[in-house]
C-alpha cells in the first residue's frame, strides 16, 4: 500500500472514530411535546374552621362529589380555631396536581399563604379558589397603636372595625380605664373602617382602652369587645438647641417632655437624652466636634429632629456639609413632577419563557415602581393568552403598603398557562380603561419581546380608538432570541418593526433593551410652587398615610414659607406642600431616627403646624424620633396584648435572671442575649391579667389583655388570597361557576408543554457506517482494478 493510500485510510478511520465518540456522547434534538392529562389529580381543601360559620356549609363536599366521578380526587378538611390554609396547601401538594381551596382565605397561623401558593406553583401544582357569599354578617373590632405612651402626651390609637358584608349599622363605645368616654352610631359600607381615638394619661403604669360594638346584624358577639393595655412611662428627656426661647415649638416641647435647652451641643452629654432638636441652627454654629458627637449619638440609636427657618438648610449653608450627611434631605431646590398616573403593561406570554426573559422584565418594572414619587398613582396589567389587571386599578404610591403590594405582585408573576397567543391589544385596552377617569399626566409603559404578530392588527385598531394626545405610550422591546434567531428578517417577523409601528401610531416612544439593561424613565414635568388663595401661603398635605407619624393625623391649612430641600434616596416624605415640596421627611440613620421639618418653629412661617388639629404633628414626630420612651436602666419589659390560642412573648432587659408571673403562675424564662431574657405565655382564657416581673429586688407590675382568637378577627373573603391564586396561574370561581367551569379549566391547565430529547446518535452511527463502508468499497474496488491491470499486463 503506497503512502497516499495509507494516509487516506488513517483519515477515514479517524473520521469513523470521531463519529462514534460523538454518538456515544448522546446528542439530541429538543422537541416540544404537548401532553394532556385526561384524569388530573385533584385535592379539595375544605376550610371548616369557625370563621366559616357565616357561609353555607357543605360546598366543598358537593364539589368533591362531582369530581370523584370523573377524575381521581380526595378531600382534606381544616377545623378548629386556627386557619392554617398555607400549611394545608403545602401538605396537599404533590407536584403537577390541582388543589381547590374552599375558604374565606383568612390565614392566621402557619405558613404565609401567598408565599405558599407561589412555592407550590413552581412544582407544577395549580391552586384554585371557590368563594362564597356570606349568609350572615359578622363584625369584629380591634385596637391598634403603640403599647407605650408618655405621661401627659396625647396618645392616638386606631379602632378598626371589620365586616363580612358591605353594609352594617352599629354602636361603637370606647372606655378608658373602665369609664365611658365615647359613644357613636356608625354606618359602615366598606369591609374595614378605622376610627382614630386619642387619650391623655395623667398617671404612670398600666392603663386600659376598651372598644365595644353592638349591632342587630351580627351573627357573632365573641369578637365585639377588644381590650388594649397601654403602659405609661415618664416624660423622656429632650435637648433643644435653639436661639429662640419663646416659639410655639419651644412651648410644645416644654409642655410635653422633660426639655433642656442649650445654645449648642458642644458641652452636652447627648447620651442623657432620648432625642435632640436643632431649631434654625446655621451650619457655621455646629463645630466639627459637635457633628462627630451627633453622628455617633444618632447612629447608636438616638433621635434627631432638625427644624428649619431663615438660618437653616438652604439659608444655613447645609448643602454639602457634614450635618447634611446625617439628614434625609439635601439643601437644594426639588423639582415637582406633578400628578402622574402610570400603568405598566407586562408581557407574560409563552415566548417570554423561551429565553427566560421574564425575570429581567420584572426587574425593569420593579425598578420603575420603586423610583416613582409618592404623588404617583400606579397600576400593573399583564397579558398572555388574555389580559388582566393585577393591581385592581391605580394605587397611590403615597401608601408604603401599596408600593410594597405592587412590587410583591410583580415579583411573583409567572408565565400564563396554556395557549400560544399574545394578546397585547387586550393589555392596552385594560390599561387605557384604567387611565380614562384620571386627571393629570398619563403614561402607559408597554413591555414586549416583539412576538405579537397574531395581535398586531388588533393593537393598531385599539390604539386608533384611544385619545393618544392625553396618554403617552412608551413601547419597550426586550431583545430576546425570538427576534435574533431569525435568519431572514422581514417586516412580518421583526418585533422591532411591530412595536415601532405601534409607537409611531400612538405618537409615543420606542425603546429597545438588552436582557441585562434597566429602563430609566422619569415621569412628569416641573411646576412652580404657587401660593394658595389671595395671600402668601402654601397648602400642606399628608402625603404618606401609612407612617407612624401621620397614620392617624389630618393635616390641613397653609404655611407662609419653607426651606427648599430635596429628599434623599431611601427617605420618606410624610408631609409636603400641595406641589410636592418636602415639609416633614424621615429616615433611619444607623440605629437612630432622623426627622427634618423644613419649615420654621412657628414664629414666621409655620404657625399652622402648631395649632388646631395640626398640633398633633410635632408630638407624633418627636415620639417617633424617640422610639422607646421608657427608661433604659433597671428592669425594662417589652410585652403586648395576646389573642386566645396564640402564644405571647415577654422580653425583659435587666442585669440578672428575672422571675415572671402571669395570672399568679410562673412563666419559664430563658436568656437570649446579653442582659436580655424571654418568656412565652400561653393563655387559656380571655380577660385581663396581672403580669409581674422581678429582678434585683425590684418588681415591675403590668397588665396584659387576652382577647378573642385571631380566627374571629378577619371576617369575610380575603381579596389578597384571591389575588395570590390568580397571579399563580389558578382561577377564582363562585359556587355556581365551580360546578360548570372548574373541571374544564383544570383540564386546560393539565395541558403541559415539555421538551422531549430525541436522540441523534443514530445519525452519527449511520454516517460512521457509511464512511467505513465507503472506505472499504473504495479500497476493494481499487484492489480489483489493480489485479485486473496486472493480469492484462502479463497477457500482453
Amino acid at each position: 500500500m503506497h503512502k497516499g493510500a495509507k494516509r487516506r485510510l488513517i483519515l477515514s478511520r479517524m473520521i469513523v472514530v470521531s463519529l462514534l465518540v460523538v454518538a456515544l456522547a448522546g446528542p439530541y434534538n429538543p422537541v416540544p411535546v404537548t401532553e394532556i392529562d385526561e384524569t388530573p389529580t385533584i385535592t379539595v381543601l375544605s376550610d371548616e374552621t369557625e370563621s366559616m360559620d357565616i357561609f353555607e356549609s357543605g360546598t366543598a363536599e358537593e364539589i368533591f362529589d362531582k369530581l370523584q366521578d370523573t377524575t381521581p380526587a380526595r378531600i382534606e378538611k381544616m377545623q378548629g380555631l386556627r386557619s392554617d390554609i398555607g400549611d394545608g396547601i403545602l401538605a396537599s401538594s404533590t407536584g403537577d396536581d390541582h388543589i381547590i381551596v374552599v375558604s374565606d382565605g383568612n390565614n392566621n397561623f402557619g405558613s404565609d399563604l401567598a408565599e405558599t401558593i407561589d412555592f407550590v406553583s413552581d412544582t407544577g401544582t395549580v391552586v384554585y379558589a371557590v368563594t362564597q357569599t356570606p349568609e350572615e354578617n359578622d363584625l369584629s373590632v380591634e385596637i391598634t397603636g403603640a403599647r407605650t405612651a408618655v405621661l401627659g402626651n396625647e396618645n392616638i390609637v386606631g379602632v378598626e372595625i371589620r365586616q363580612a358584608l358591605a353594609d352594617a349599622n352599629y354602636k361603637l363605645s370606647i372606655e378608658v380605664d373602665g369609664s365611658p368616654v365615647s359613644s357613636q352610631t356608625v354606618a359602615q359600607t366598606a369591609p374595614l373602617k378605622i376610627v382614630s381615638f386619642s387619650s391623655t394619661f395623667k398617671s404612670l403604669g398600666p392603663h386600659l382602652i376598651t372598644a365595644r360594638i353592638s349591632s342587630g346584624d351580627d351573627m357573632r358577639s365573641g369578637n365585639n369587645v377588644f381590650n388594649k393595655t397601654i403602659y405609661v412611662v415618664p416624660k423622656p428627656r429632650i435637648l433643644l438647641v435653639s436661639p429662640d426661647a419663646d416659639s410655639p415649638l419651644y412651648k410644645v416641647l416644654r409642655s410635653l417632655y422633660e426639655t433642656n435647652t442649650a445654645p449648642s451641643i458642644d458641652d452636652a452629654n447627648l447620651t442623657d437624652y432620648k432625642a435632640v432638636v436643632l431649631d434654625n441652627i446655621n451650619d457655621g454654629r455646629i463645630s466639627g466636634n459637635s457633628i462627630g458627637k451627633l453622628r455617633e449619638y444618632t447612629a447608636g440609636g438616638g433621635g434627631l429632629l432638625v427644624v428649619g427657618g431663615d438660618n437653616s438648610y438652604d439659608y444655613g449653608d447645609y448643602l454639602g456639609s457634614s450635618i447634611e450627611a446625617i439628614l434625609p434631605v439635601e439643601s437644594f431646590s426639588s423639582a415637582y413632577a406633578g400628578s402622574v398616573n402610570v400603568v405598566l403593561v407586562m408581557d407574560i406570554s409563552g415566548s417570554i419563557k423561551i429565553d427566560k426573559a421574564l425575570d429581567d422584565e420584572k426587574a425593569m418594572a420593579i425598578n420603575l415602581l420603586r423610583d416613582m414619587g409618592r404623588d404617583t398613582n400606579a397600576g400593573v396589567v399583564v397579558y398572555g393568552d388574555d389580559a388582566i389587571s393585577v393591581s385592581d386599578g391605580l394605587l397611590p404610591m403615597s401608601s408604603h403598603a401599596n408600593r410594597d403590594t405592587l412590587v410583591d405582585r410583580v415579583s411573583k408573576l409567572k408565565i400564563s398557562y396554556g395557549g400560544t397567543t399574545t394578546s397585547i391589544d387586550e393589555g392596552i385596552f385594560i390599561a387605557a380603561r384604567m387611565l380614562d377617569n384620571t386627571s393629570g399626566q398619563k403614561y402607559m409603559i408597554v413591555f414586549s419581546d416583539g412576538a405579537i404578530s397574531d395581535s398586531f392588527e388588533d393593537s393598531k385598531i385599539e390604539i386608533s380608538s384611544m385619545d393618544t394626545t392625553e396618554t403617552e405610550i412608551i413601547f419597550v422591546m426586550i431583545k430576546t432570541n425570538v427576534v435574533k434567531d431569525k435568519a431572514v428578517k422581514t417586516n412580518n417577523n421583526r418585533g422591532d418593526y411591530f412595536l415601532k409601528v405601534l409607537a409611531d401610531q400612538a405618537g409615543g416612544d420606542f425603546i429597545q433593551l438588552e436582557l441585562d439593561q434597566r429602563l430609566d424613565l422619569k415621569f412628569g414635568q416641573e411646576f412652580p410652587d404657587l401660593p394658595t388663595g389671595d395671600y402668601e401661603g402654601y397648602a400642606i398635605v399628608r402625603l404618606d398615610e401609612e407612617h407612624f407619624i401621620t397614620r392617624y393625623l389630618n393635616i390641613s391649612g397653609s404655611i407662609s414659607g419653607y426651606n427648599d430641600v430635596t429628599q434623599k434616596v431611601g427617605a420618606r416624605r410624610l408631609v409636603t406642600t400641595s406641589m410636592g415640596k418636602p415639609v416633614v421627611t424621615v429616615w433611619e440613620f444607623g440605629l437612630g431616627r432622623v426627622v427634618t421639618l423644613s419649615s420654621d418653629n412657628g414664629n414666621m412661617w409655620a404657625g399652622a403646624l402648631y395649632s388646631g388639629e395640626n398640633a398633633r404633628l410635632l408630638p407624633s414626630t418627636v415620639n417617633w424620633a424617640v422610639g422607646d420612651p421608657g427608661p433604659e436602666d433597671g428592669i425594662v419589659v417589652y410585652s403586648g396584648d395576646m389573642n386566645l390560642g396564640s402564644p405571647g412573648t415577654v422580653i425583659i432587659r435587666c442585669n440578672e435572671m428575672p422571675s415572671v408571673v402571669f395570672s399568679g403562675e410562673d412563666v419559664p424564662v430563658i436568656q437570649t442575649g446579653e442582659r436580655t431574657y424571654e418568656g412565652v405565655i400561653e393563655p387559656d382564657h380571655i380577660g385581663l391579667f396581672n403580669l409581674e416581673v422581678s429582678a434585683g429586688g425590684v418588681t415591675l407590675e403590668d397588665t396584659a389583655a387576652v382577647n378573642y382568637p385571631l380566627e374571629y378577627r378577619d371576617v369575610g373573603n380575603d381579596p389578597d388570597f384571591l389575588e395570590a391564586v390568580k397571579h399563580s396561574g389558578g382561577g377564582v370561581y363562585t359556587v355556581d361557576q365551580a360546578g360548570s367551569l372548574l373541571f374544564s379549566d383544570i383540564r386546560k391547565n393539565s395541558i403541559m408543554t415539555s421538551e422531549e430529547h430525541v436522540s441523534l446518535s443514530w445519525v452519527f452511527l449511520i454516517i460512521a457506517l457509511l464512511v467505513f463502508l465507503g472506505e472499504v468499497i473504495v479500497r476493494r474496488a481499487k484492489g480489483i482494478i489493480e489485479i485486473k491491470t496486472r493480469r492484462k499486463g502479463r497477457r500482453g
